[in-house]
C-alpha cells in the first residue's frame, strides 16, 4: 500500500467522527523555494489526495512563515539588503522591484509553480495573522506561562536550569515600532496590566498594552503548536531536521499537550532530496538548488508529480538532469499506457499513478520523448521539420507535439549539452579506412540497401539487420551492435544515435551516401541490388 493511502487510513481510524481532516504545510520565503521545499507540499497534497480518495472531505493549509525575521541576504540579491536583517520578510523591500516586498515576490513566485500542478491550497499568510490580532490571546497565553515553556524547553538543551535565565525568558520575537527589527535589549511583561516594556538598540524605549501591540510573533518551537490548535491540524509532515529525538517536533509536540492542551497532529518525516552530482545540501541562502518552475521546463507536471510519489517519504532521492531524463520519461510512458488501458495490477503501482494525475497524461501517444530528444538535434530544433518527418507515425496534433519537444529543447540546450548532436558534414575518410574490410562491406551494403529499397518501413528495417551473418545468434547482436556504432560514428560522430530508420529519414538517402562510402563507389552486391 503507497504510503499516503496508508497515512490516509490511519487519521480516519484515528478521528472516526472528524468532519474534515486538516493537512497543512509551511514555507518561509527566504529566498525562492527549491525542490526541497516542494517535498513538504507534496507530501501533504498526496495525503489530502488519499483522504479524498476515500471519501473524506479535507481542509489543506499553506503557511507563508512571512512574519519570520530576514536572516541574511541570500544567493542572487545584493549584500546592501543586509541593512535589513532582523526585520520580518514582509517589510523588507522587494530587491527586484516588482512586488510590495521581498516576502510577495517570492510568494507570488511559488504560487504561480503551484497553480500550473493544479495544486490550490489554502494560504494562510502569518504576517497579516499576527498583525491582525488574530493570535493576541495565544500570545498572552505563552506569556503567562513562559517559565512552564521555559522548564520544557531546557530538558532538550545541554545548558542547566537557570532560575535568573528563566525570569528572563520570552519565547517571542519582537519588532521595534521605531526601527522595524528584532534587536531587543530587554523586555519586561506585566501580567497584572497585560503590559509590554522594551528596550531596542536603536534607542527605543515603549510601554504598550499587548492588546494593542502588533509587533509580536512567536518563536518557532511555540509557533508551531500555536496553530496546530488554531487550525485544528490532524496532519502535518517535517524535514529530517525537524525530526531527530530532541527536534523542533518532539518539542512542540511536548508544548501543545502540556501548554495549549492540543493532542499534536500526525506527522510524517521526509527525507532531504539533492541534485545528481552534488552533495550539498539545496538552499536558497547559497543558491545551490533547483525549483520547481524548472523542472516544468524539462518534465510535464505529471511525471514530477509521478517522481515523488513513487518514493517513500523516508527515502532521500537525487534528481539528475543528464540521461535520467530520458530513463524517466520512458518508465512513465511505459507504465501510463498500461494504467490507461487499466492493466496495472499492483496496487501500488496504480496509486502512484493516481497520485500522479497520469489520466489526464498525453504522453502515451507517439512519438515518445526519447525519440524525439535523439532526433531534433539533427533538424536543428526545427519542430515544423519534425513534425513533417514523422508525419506517418504521429498520433498528436501538432500543439501537444510542440509542448514535448520544446522540454526536449530546453533539457538538451540547457542542462544536456551532450545531446546537442549535429550531422556530420564530410565523409570522415580516416576513421573509414581504420575499418576492417567486412566493416566497410557493410557500409556500403546498407548505402546501396536504403538507395533501392523499395518495401515498408518494418521490411527496410528487417533488410538492415539482415545485413550483418553470424555463426551464433549472440556473435550476431555483437557484429550488429558493431555495425551501428560504425554508422552512428560516420554520421554522428559518436557511437549512438536515433533509431537507424529514423536516421535515414531525418538524415536522407542523398546525405548517407556522402557520409558514409567514397565517391566512386555506389552499389555493392545484396538481395537488394546490383552492383553499379
Amino acid at each position: 500500500m503507497h504510503w499516503a493511502m496508508e497515512t490516509a487510513q490511519k487519521l480516519i481510524e484515528k478521528n472516526p467522527n472528524l468532519e474534515t481532516f486538516v493537512c497543512a504545510s509551511g514555507i518561509s520565503p527566504s529566498g525562492q523555494v527549491h525542490i526541497g521545499n516542494f517535498r513538504e507540499i507534496l507530501t501533504t497534497y498526496f495525503v489530502v489526495k488519499a483522504l479524498e480518495c476515500l471519501g473524506q472531505k479535507t481542509r489543506f493549509v499553506f503557511s507563508w512563515d512571512d512574519y519570520d525575521r530576514f536572516r541574511k541576504v541570500p544567493a542572487g540579491v545584493s549584500e546592501a539588503y543586509s541593512e535589513y536583517i532582523g526585520k520580518p520578510y514582509s517589510e523588507v523591500p522587494d530587491p527586484f522591484g516588482c512586488h510590495e516586498s521581498y516576502a510577495a515576490h517570492y510568494e507570488d513566485q511559488f504560487k504561480a509553480t503551484l497553480d500550473a500542478f493544479g495544486i490550490i491550497p489554502e494560504f494562510i499568510y502569518q504576517s497579516e495573522m499576527y498583525q491582525s490580532g488574530r493570535y493576541v490571546d495565544e500570545i498572552r497565553e505563552v506569556l503567562n506561562r513562559r517559565r512552564e515553556i521555559y522548564d520544557i524547553q531546557i530538558q532538550f538543551k545541554t545548558q542547566e536550569w537557570n532560575e535568573v535565565s528563566r525570569e528572563r525568558y520570552y519565547p517571542i520575537t519582537l519588532y521595534c515600532r521605531n526601527c522595524g527589527k528584532d534587536d531587543v535589549l530587554r523586555m519586561v511583561y506585566d501580567e497584572a496590566y497585560d503590559t509590554l516594556e522594551y528596550h531596542c538598540s536603536c534607542g527605543h524605549h515603549e510601554i504598550t498594552e499587548l492588546e494593542s501591540f502588533n509587533r509580536i510573533k512567536l518563536n518557532w518551537k511555540i509557533d508551531w503548536p500555536m496553530r496546530w490548535r488554531k487550525e485544528g491540524v490532524v496532519f502535518e509532515p517535517g524535514g529530517r531536521d525537524h525530526s531527530s529525538e530532541n527536534g523542533s517536533f518532539t518539542v512542540s509536540s511536548m508544548i501543545s499537550r502540556q501548554i495549549f492542551n492540543y493532542a499534536p497532529p500526525y506527522y510524517m518525516p521526509y527525507e532531504f532530496i539533492g541534485l545528481k552530482g552534488n552533495s550539498s545540501k539545496m538552499s536558497s541562502a547559497t543558491g545551490h538548488l533547483i525549483t520547481p518552475d524548472e523542472l516544468l521546463k524539462v518534465y510535464p507536471k505529471e511525471i514530477i508529480l509521478y517522481l515523488f510519489a513513487k518514493y517513500k517519504n523516508t527515502d532521500a532521492f537525487d534528481i539528475g538532469l543528464d540521461d535520467d531524463v530520458i530513463r524517466l520519461y520512458t518508465e512513465f510512458e511505459r507504465h501510463l499506457k498500461r494504467f490507461k488501458e487499466n492493466l496495472i495490477e499492483d496496487e501500488l503501482l496504480h496509486t502512484i499513478m493516481t497520485l500522479s494525475n497520469a489520466i489526464d497524461s498525453t504522453l502515451d501517444r507517439e512519438p515518445k520523448f526519447s525519440l524525439i530528444a535523439s532526433t531534433l538535434p539533427l533538424v536543428n530544433f526545427n519542430i515544423s521539420v519534425l513534425y513533417r518527418l514523422f508525419s506517418r507515425t504521429i498520433d498528436q496534433d501538432i500543439e501537444t507535439f510542440k509542448v514535448k519537444c520544446e522540454k526536449a529543447a530546453y533539457w538538451i540546450q540547457t542542462w544536456h549539452h551532450e545531446r546537442k548532436i549535429s550531422i556530420n558534414e564530410n565523409f570522415n575518410a580516416s576513421f573509414y579506412s581504420s575499418l576492417e574490410g567486412y566493416e566497410k562491406n557493410w557500409i556500403r551494403t546498407f548505402v546501396g540497401l536504403i538507395t533501392t529499397f523499395k518495401g515498408t518501413d518494418d521490411e527496410l528495417i528487417g533488410a538492415i539487420y539482415d545485413i550483418v551473418q553470424a555463426d551464433t545468434a549472440n556473435e550476431r547482436k555483437k557484429m550488429q551492435k558493431r555495425f551501428f556504432e560504425l554508422i552512428y560514428q560516420m554520421v554522428l560522430s559518436q557511437k549512438s544515435g536515433p533509431n537507424i530508420s529514423i536516421l535515414v529519414e531525418v538524415v536522407g538517402v542523398h546525405n548517407l551516401r556522402h557520409l558514409l562510402v567514397p565517391k566512386k563507389i555506389t552499389y555493392v552486391e545484396s538481395d537488394h541490388m546490383r552492383v553499379s
